[in-house]
């Protein structure tokens, strides 16, 4: 019975197959292997092969320690070592560099993989050149018992996730902020009644001269722009809300307005369906609000508490590598709660 796959071997395996296929590996009777250069060079030693060899673990180095219940970001280290065999009168180190220099190119073009969903968590890994000195070189191969130093080529591999069997549910978005001031200490602990205030929609203008222009998007509430919003679940359901949206970018570029939800049970996800809309221009003016073109988008829930989260998202097409890149507006929220809580 195989052992169940976690979250580091998913991504290890997730990198293995992009190199398979960025090679061609099939086609040119290439095998990818997963492990240390010593066990690849007993495998078919009459086929090419390219082994990746992660050597080291390393925290990601920046902002705190996560708690038991949060994914946990790590940085991995990869020593990629190719095994080439004799064929067609070209030696087995010609071949050997023929798939190293596959390698390099495929890096080099697409340094950034593609996303991956590990248990949730939406992985983008990028791989980083990481020249090794020769004392490095030495160490790693030293431990590799009597196999012979071969070239190879080494990568950082940032980020990967190490996510938890039972995550934390996350904690639901700010939608306005109030003050309110109390007498002695035990008012620490009593409710909030003082007005909490969302934050205002200032005036914008969205840099269509980018090709990597993000939209922007407000609410329009009888006239006026709007972040932020909250209701009781009575207050919704007696008035079936449904709120307009403004899209502000490249006039007439075709958007996906994609809501995201939480409640306390299981925290957030995303909501379907998403719905279709059109940009009407880069400025975002407030003073415009009633005037401006607005799209319709239903409520993803109106009968219990929690929140609904709205993005507008547009595809683009980076012209350096090709690579299909989502790129996503400022989020607006919407709060439900119950009357009293």
């Amino acid at each position: 019975m195989a052992l169940p796959a976690s979250s580091l071997s998913r991504v290890c395996r997730a990198i293995a197959d992009f190199v398979s296929v960025g090679i061609d590996a099939s086609a040119n009777s290439v095998r990818v292997l997963l492990g240390t250069p010593s066990e690849a060079s007993k495998a078919s030693e009459s086929q090419h092969r390219v082994n990746l060899f992660f050597y080291r673990v390393e925290p990601a180095a920046f902002g705190p320690g996560p708690s038991a219940d949060e994914t946990w970001w790590i940085r991995l280290h990869c020593l990629i070592t190719s095994f080439g065999v004799m064929e067609d009168q070209i030696s087995a180190g010609e071949n050997e560099l023929r798939l190293l220099g596959e390698v390099l190119r495929l890096f080099h073009e697409a340094p950034v993989l593609e996303p991956l969903d590990v248990d949730g968590e939406r992985v983008q890994l990028q791989a980083i050149f990481q020249p090794l000195t020769t004392d490095e070189l030495n160490h790693l191969w030293s431990t590799q018992s009597e196999v012979s130093f071969r070239t190879s080529l080494a990568y950082e591999m940032v980020l990967a996730p190490v996510v938890p069997r039972s995550p934390a549910i996350e904690a639901p978005r700010v939608g306005a902020v109030g003050q309110q001031v109390g007498i002695g200490a035990g008012a620490r602990r009593e409710g909030f009644d003082g007005t909490a205030v969302a934050p205002p929609v200032s005036a914008s203008t969205v840099d269509i001269a980018r090709v990597d222009w993000a939209p922007r998007i407000c609410f329009v509430v009888d006239g006026d722009c709007q972040q932020s919003q909250a209701f009781t679940v009575s207050e919704i359901q007696v008035g079936s809300l449904v709120p307009e949206v403004w899209v502000a970018g490249q006039d007439g570029t075709a958007v996906i307005l994609r809501w995201q939800i939480w409640d306390h049970k299981e925290g957030w996800r995303d909501a379907k369906p998403p719905v279709a809309a059109i940009a009407t221009g880069p400025r975002l003016d407030p003073a415009a609000a009633a005037v401006t073109p607005t799209t319709s988008v239903p409520l993803p829930f109106d009968d219990r508490a929690g929140q609904a989260m709205l993005h507008a998202e547009r595809v683009f097409v980076r012209p350096s590598d090709g690579a299909e890149l989502t790129l996503r507006s400022n989020p607006l929220l919407i709060s439900l709660y119950e009357e009293g809580s």
